[in-house]
């Protein structure tokens, strides 16, 4: 276990609600990672909210996505964290950009829940730059979701986030593929609208231990 990284981890995730590893996993793990992916029949996947295609508990058939599951360092912050550390299952997530419509992963700016924190961490599994639809997070947002006026499932509007948080704030997570994101994701966020490209990801979705 890499303590110092932990603990650097742990004081980004507090102060900012959320840390990003470069590299943490390899171009290789990566390249299987995606192969096992675009193997899966079509049918398997659902439509997310953002249009983007999703394959639910992942992990039950991809070794990839298990592996991601059970990563030892990852759960160890959770840990430590906050209270919503129990590692349930791993979305596998395909964002393609087609013309004419709005791509996005999750549905436009939201908070996952009211919680009192909601972990999550992501998985880069190909090369992210601004236009291939990036995690995109509003640090210092934690908490004011109870003054903004949400819908559809606490969604807020773009109107919203422009009139209440400082642009210096919103922070655009690009990295290449192996790039690993922890998040408090009660935090404001969303994934950028793709312009062009294929994105893939893993996402880990923490649940409360009680």
């Amino acid at each position: 276990m890499d303590v110092e990284r932990l603990e650097e981890a742990l004081a980004s995730m507090k102060e900012y609600g959320f840390f990003v590893i470069k590299d943490y996993w390899s171009l290789e793990d990566c390249r299987k990672a995606v192969n096992e992916l675009v193997r899966v029949p079509p049918s398997y996947f659902d439509t997310g909210q953002g249009g983007d295609l999703r394959l639910n508990r992942a992990n039950k058939t991809l070794i990839t996505a298990r592996k991601f599951l059970e990563d030892k360092f990852i759960q160890e912050v959770a840990n430590r964290y906050s209270n919503c550390s129990r590692a349930d299952r791993i979305v596998a997530g395909i964002v393609k950009n087609q013309e004419g419509k709005n791509i996005d992963s999750g549905g436009g700016w939201h908070v996952d829940s009211q919680n009192e924190a909601q972990f999550k961490s992501f998985m880069y599994l190909s090369d992210v730059g601004s236009d291939s639809g990036p995690f995109t997070f509003i640090q210092k947002s934690k908490g004011l979701v109870n003054k903004i006026n949400t819908y559809d499932n606490l969604r807020i509007s773009q109107e919203s986030i422009e009139d209440i948080f400082n642009p210096e704030d919103i922070i655009e997570i690009t990295g290449s593929a192996g790039t690993c994101i922890l998040a408090d994701s009660t935090y404001v966020h969303r994934g950028k609208q793709i312009e062009q490209g294929v994105r893939y990801t893993y996402t880990n979705y923490f649940y409360d231990l009680t």
